[in-house]
């Protein structure tokens, strides 16, 4: 979590940075004075003006690249470099700089640079970093490494750390930042102004500010403005809203995320099992957390081993990419074999009508894709709330149905297909009518089976506490291809016999 509004200007928020003394920039380097009237570029343009001046290594322009450009641009930039060029650049980034952009590094690159710098440089540099990612930082250095960072920090922020690492990583806990505003209900405005105006500069989120009682149990949440144009002598009782929800610390980071957008809140309070207020997840980090969750999602339907990488695509190494892959891949083939002992099974049926290898393909590709679809489907409803085992059956009934709609368009297709377009050479022997009803009522039968299977297995897994997106992988296509054989060919040697 930045302190900075990603969404502001770099002048709204107090850009350019103040920083004297840049060791990596020639004391002759003049940097450029961006005119007033110059247009806004768009944040691709941005990007792409960034990325061009730290490839360049030509020290005028990354001079003014410090001075003018959005450090959110700077970090995707920077996710765009090699390995070789985004390592060099950030080892020669000043120890000011990175203290300015260190809520914009990775943990990666900040654990690498705190290894060039002193310890007064390393004590600013951790002092920059808002709890959260400070958290972040740690959980990234090496256990026996993080007692030397730790004893850096001042007394209070040493205490917010340990207060955070007690949770993990992924809970609602382990997100949260402690930076929030709170004010006792007793208060007037008056007080609760006074109040407010003392920790202005360390809260992240002022436009939402938490009502408690003496033991920090939320009583209610307040905007600022109510308060701004209170009457000062008014109890802030009478100013807040009671009406508010809240997360316990140990709940999974996705439920926190849901419950933002699903209550459109600006900030979600963090409690602890007796609802004492810990700490809030702010709206930029659920989308963050979205993000994280979609991703590791994607990655596991396609057969993507291990957690979500942290590193940008570029920045992961190529056997870091192998060894996530290789695992299934190898699996799926080995499984894959089957299908060659079902071809070898139905030899005879084979030889005997060889128009029958014509449309495998076919059918087998029709199971893959509607089974692929329905686990898409189910697992995205399943990630927004929309969906619970206890829905199972009615799930299951609704892609049965649509299922078998697809497989009786599909074979309506190819019946007229077989009818009229294919050409007699390849019929010799062979009635069509019993061709187009052995590929139709396979196409039918595989379709959905198939549409059921995709849809059940992502619930099923969730039922037995494992991870529906691992289920969804690519192993549904492999066990489609293999039922979508055994089905075609006891239809075709059952219907053209």
């Amino acid at each position: 979590m930045s302190v900075l509004n990603r969404d502001a200007s770099p002048t709204q928020q107090g850009w350019p940075p103040s920083l004297p003394g840049l060791a990596f920039f020639p004391a002759t380097t003049k940097l450029p004075k961006m005119a007033d009237s110059e247009p806004k570029t768009s944040k691709a343009s941005g990007v792409d003006a960034v990325l061009a001046a730290l490839q360049s290594g030509c020290a005028e322009q990354m001079a003014a690249i410090a001075l003018e450009a959005h450090p959110g641009d700077v970090e995707i930039a920077l996710d765009r470099l090699d390995d070789a060029t985004r390592a060099s650049v950030v080892a020669e980034m000043p120890a000011e700089l990175v203290s300015e952009w260190a809520d914009y590094l990775s943990p990666a690159d900040l654990e690498h640079r705190l290894g060039t710098l002193n310890r007064g440089e390393q004590r600013e540099l951790l002092d920059s970093l808002s709890d959260d990612e400070l958290v972040d930082l740690l959980q990234e250095i090496e256990e026996e490494d993080r007692p030397q960072y730790i004893e850096l920090l001042d007394e209070d922020k040493r205490q917010v750390s340990a207060d955070l690492l007690r949770y993990p990583e992924h809970s609602a806990g382990g997100r949260m930042t402690t930076a929030m505003a709170a004010i006792t209900g007793q208060l007037t405005v008056k007080e609760a102004l006074a109040e407010l105006n003392e920790i202005r500069d360390e809260a992240e989120l002022l436009s939402r500010i938490y009502v408690v009682d003496e033991e920090r149990r939320i009583l209610g949440k307040i905007r600022l403005r109510d308060l701004a144009f209170g009457k000062r002598d008014m109890p802030v009782r009478e100013l807040m809203d009671s009406d508010q929800v809240s997360i316990v610390a140990t709940a999974d980071q996705e439920e926190a995320a849901q419950m933002i957008a699903r209550y459109d809140l600006m900030a979600l309070p963090v409690v602890d099992e007796d609802g004492r207020l810990l700490g809030v997840i702010t709206h930029d980090d659920a989308l963050e957390i979205l993000e994280e969750e979609s991703t590791e999602d994607m990655e596991r339907i396609s057969g993507i081993g291990g957690g979500p990488s942290e590193r940008a695509y570029l920045q992961t190494s190529v056997w870091s990419h192998f060894r996530r892959r290789f695992a299934w891949v190898l699996g799926l083939a080995f499984l894959a074999l089957t299908s060659g002992w079902v071809l070898h099974s139905f030899e005879g049926v084979m030889k005997s009508f060889y128009i029958l290898s014509f449309y495998l393909p076919m059918v087998v590709a029709a199971g893959g894709n509607t089974g692929g679809q329905a686990a898409a489907v189910v697992l995205r409803a399943m990630s927004l709330g929309e969906l619970d085992t206890a829905e199972f059956l009615r799930v299951i009934w609704k892609e049965s149905r649509i299922g078998a709609l697809m497989g009786l368009l599909l074979a309506g297709a190819v019946a007229l297909q077989i009818h009229f377009l294919m050409p007699p050479s390849f019929m010799v022997g062979v009635s069509t009518t019993h061709l187009a009803a052995a590929v139709g009522l396979a196409l039918v039968a595989q379709v959905l089976t198939s549409t059921i299977v995709g849809a059940a297995l992502p619930l099923g897994a969730k039922m037995a506490r494992l991870d529906p997106a691992v289920v969804a992988s690519p192993a549904i296509t492999t066990l489609v291809d293999i039922s979508g054989s055994v089905i075609y060919f006891t239809m075709a040697q059952q219907i053209m016999s």
